[in-house]
């Protein structure tokens, strides 16, 4: 048995194409719509549903409706999606309320003249081991071809009520939530599909099927003893089996069956062999489970979804309620393999998931043209000289309208209300609220996705810089998923970001992942996107300059470069400002247009210069000594202490006991004095505190400047709500976590915990002890800090050991690890 699969079709509430059902589960997208299906109690019944199907549809139409979505992207494949004559083998669920034997047969003829039905999840193993004799015999359709389609729905009132009669046991595993889904596959013998033309999806090597013991229906003991048998006789040829898709996390039955099994087969599993369960991720799908389990699997070895090995050898397999146990092996070329040329009909978009890097990808959409302007309304003052003349009129009408209402609220008597039944009907089972029904198109079904996801990548985005290194690789990770999504989610999926990003005007990190996703999409008009919301942005959100860079930063992809010209040409100061950083992160600023930058006349702009200086070489660096002297005395608090912090780490210490300096910087001074200060220095800093609000990033410096007079003032801001944490943070930092976590809020078990230690005010302390290169080095090693703390770290010791090459943490985790690493072995050789 050798059956070649060629297309591919899914949908379910996770999505409508197999491409969805590969990326919007990695993601965690979309959010399951609110069930419309409400108990007896009155709570909803939690219940998965395709949005865009009205589940006030009938059981039979809506199987219907499923079923007919994933044929028609199985069926794209073909060239010139010539169908005819292909026979249908079509999978539904046994004769349930609402769906009566005749509906089935209905469905089933609606899919295909003389298709043929097989019953239950593992129906679907039958019909291809049916369809390999058909094939194998000559009596195929098409010249050899047919395609399985395999249907389910519990999104309605007479499926959910039938299983609401059958109560799971509380004392066994909870099955996922119903839902609902349809699966299809065109397979074609080698012949036909080398006539055709169409590159192979995978193929699949043998399907068994068997009757089983236990079963949904009873209470038999699971032995396992038919699934067993079953996997025992597939060909062992393949080697090991890499990867399996079927139903072991759905409900005791099938979980057991599979353990069991793989105990007694464990010769014929790879030891750390992948596994998917789509049932786990988009709820119970019933009969369709078999098909979309087949389907799901060579669609996720297609992406490159899983270990690359995979696709060498796996199992799909499911359990019908009925008891019947099937199984099918199957092999798929590894990403990219055995695609045909460029242009050739049939073949299947691929898309690749991100790893470490973010890459643009080529997908079907439709392009970015941005919306006219629109002309400004007038003003406030225009609309009352318009209306002036209209008050006198509109009061009189008002004055007559509460009148004549008067009249009918005084003359208004309500119909007696009916009588009252004598006896109440029971409560049915299930019933639909109307009310809670969502409309939602499929058009509108992406675009939540993009929005759940985008939303995602700007959480993700400050968890890179608020969150523990060490959980950077995770983070990151997560945040390529949402990407992946976002570019996956339809033919609208870039406009949808724009969308996305031009909303969120007001938010820094939206505007990380607008243009972080936006340079996922390949093509010029996902740049143009970019650098017009880059001129959306307000222009004193110098914070949004800084995100966008970072986040075009990490992309790799051609348009890059030019895109980062033209925003430092911009007339737009944010814009400028987010284009220098841009070409200064990567290299590409040139020295005359860095000296434009610190002469520009907004500090945003001046400050990304100031960056760019910190990243040339300390030769080209001295040019602009000079220069950044000046703006340390002159500029705004914020530039200068831009400048007098590249100054200082360049060698000029002295610059912390400036007193006109200090004054001019005000808060932003306490970092001058946890970059070169000495424990003398204590009074100087806290006559600085004494003339400012206390901030988090004072708090910082003051325990970074490690001197333990300042615990009086740190044990202070315990009392103040909104810096309680921060300075309980701060206090740590200086004393180390001598206090235990459910008090560190309280004053008096700081103060006696500071004066157990007997630290000597004249030294300097890092956690409790004596400050030096080798404490914080390993400070920055631990993987605790966020990469906030860890920059301000890496500063304390560029200017304590006078290096001046910039080191950059900000990329992602692999080169900002191997960055840290090697400043931390320099540090430590000279510690």
């Amino acid at each position: 048995m050798k059956l070649t699969v060629l297309g591919l079709g899914l949908v379910s509430p996770a999505g409508a194409s197999a491409r969805d059902h590969v990326f919007f589960p990695r993601a965690g997208a979309p959010p399951p719509p609110p069930s419309p299906f409400i108990g007896p109690d009155g709570r909803r019944i939690d219940a998965r549903h395709c949005p865009w199907i009205r589940p006030s549809q009938a059981d039979a139409g809506r199987l219907l409706a499923l079923a007919r979505g994933a044929v028609a992207e199985a069926l794209a494949a073909l060239p010139g999606g010539d169908a005819a004559g292909i026979p249908r083998f079509v999978v539904t669920p046994a004769p349930r309320p609402g769906l009566p034997e005749g509906a089935l047969s209905e469905l089933a003829r609606a899919l295909g003249p003389a298709a043929q039905r097989f019953t239950g999840a593992a129906g679907a193993f039958a019909a291809l081991a049916r369809i390999a004799e058909l094939l194998a015999g000559g009596a195929g359709g098409a010249g050899g071809a047919a395609l399985l389609v395999g249907v389910d729905s519990y999104a309605g009132v007479d499926a959910l009520a039938e299983r609401r009669r059958r109560p799971e046991s509380p004392w066994l595993l909870a099955p996922p939530p119903p839902s609902e889904g349809a699966g299809a596959l065109l397979v074609a013998s080698a012949e036909q599909a080398s006539r055709w033309g169409v590159a192979a999806v995978g193929e699949i090597v043998a399907s068994r099927h068997a009757p089983g013991r236990a079963t949904d229906e009873d209470d038999e003991p699971v032995d396992a003893a038919a699934m067993t048998a079953l996997l025992r006789s597939l060909p062992a040829d393949a080697g090991s089996i890499q990867a399996v898709f079927g139903q072991g996390r759905v409900g005791a039955l099938r979980c057991r069956e599979w353990q069991f099994t793989t105990a007694r087969c464990a010769e014929r599993l790879s030891p750390t062999y992948f596994d998917r369960c789509l049932e786990a991720e988009i709820g119970e799908l019933g009969a369709a489970a078999g098909v979309m389990g087949l389907a799901c699997a060579f669609a996720t070895l297609r992406h490159g979804a899983a270990p690359a090995e995979a696709g060498r050898s796996f199992v799909a397999w499911a359990i019908s309620r009925d008891g019947t146990r099937g199984i099918a092996l199957g092999a798929a070329p590894r990403t990219g393999a055995g695609k045909v040329a460029a242009g050739a009909e049939g073949a299947l978009p691929v898309m690749t998931p991100l790893s470490g890097a973010v890459i643009a990808r080529g997908v079907e959409r439709e392009a970015f043209v941005p919306p006219p302007v629109e002309a400004e309304e007038p003003g406030d003052e225009a609309w009352l000289e318009e209306g002036a003349g209209e008050v006198g009129a509109a009061a009189a009408i008002a004055a007559a309208s509460i009148a004549a209402a008067t009249v009918a609220a005084a003359n208004d008597v309500a119909p007696a209300l009916p009588e009252l039944p004598r006896e109440s009907a029971p409560a049915p089972l299930v019933r639909l609220d109307a009310r809670r029904v969502t409309e939602v198109t499929l058009a509108g079904f992406y675009a939540s996705v993009v929005d759940h996801c985008a939303e995602l990548v700007a959480a993700l985005a400050r968890d890179r810089v608020e969150g523990r290194r060490s959980w950077l690789p995770e983070t990151e990770a997560r945040m390529l998923r949402q990407i992946d999504a976002i570019v996956a989610a339809g033919p609208r999926a870039l406009i949808e970001v724009a969308a996305f990003w031009e909303r969120w005007m007001d938010d820094a990190w939206k505007s990380f992942a607008g243009a972080i996703s936006l340079t996922a999409f390949a093509g010029d008009d996902a740049l143009a996107a970019i650098h017009r919301a880059a001129h959306l942005l307000p222009q004193d959100a110098e914070d949004h300059a800084i995100a966008v860079a970072e986040a075009l930063a990490l992309v790799e992809r051609p348009g890059l470069a030019g895109l980062a010209r033209a925003l430092s040409a911009s007339a737009h100061p944010i814009a400028r400002a987010a284009g220098v950083n841009l070409r200064s992160m990567r290299g590409e600023l040139p020295v005359e247009a860095l000296g434009a930058a610190l002469a520009d006349e907004h500090d945003a702009v001046v400050r990304a210069g100031i960056w760019g200086c910190e990243r040339l070489s300390p030769a080209q660096r001295a040019r602009f000594v000079e220069h950044l002297r000046r703006l340390s005395g002159e500029a705004s608090p914020a530039v200068a202490w831009s400048a007098a912090r590249v100054l200082v780490i360049g060698g000029e210490v002295e610059l912390v006991r400036d007193e006109a300096l200090c004054a001019r910087l005000g808060p932003y001074a306490t970092e001058l004095f946890a970059l070169a200060g000495e424990p003398g220095d204590w009074p100087r800093l806290e006559s600085l505190l004494g003339r400012h609000r206390a901030t988090r990033g004072a708090l910082s410096a003051v325990a970074r400047f490690g001197c333990p007079a300042s615990a009086g003032w740190m044990i202070q801001r315990l009392d103040d709500e909104t810096l309680a944490d921060d300075a309980a943070e701060a206090l740590r930092t200086l004393f180390g976590p001598v206090v235990e976590e459910a008090r560190e809020l309280e004053a008096g078990a700081w103060r006696e915990a500071i004066a157990a230690q007997r630290l000597d005010p004249r030294a300097r302390y890092r956690g409790g002890r004596a400050l030096s290169i080798a404490v914080a080095a390993e400070e920055c090693a631990s993987g605790r800090l966020s990469r906030v703390a860890v920059e301000a770290r890496v500063d304390e010791l560029r200017a304590r050991l006078r290096l001046p090459d910039a080191v950059d943490v900000s990329g992602f985790w692999a080169r900002a690890e191997a960055n840290l690493a090697a400043l931390l072995k320099v540090a430590r050789s000279r510690g």
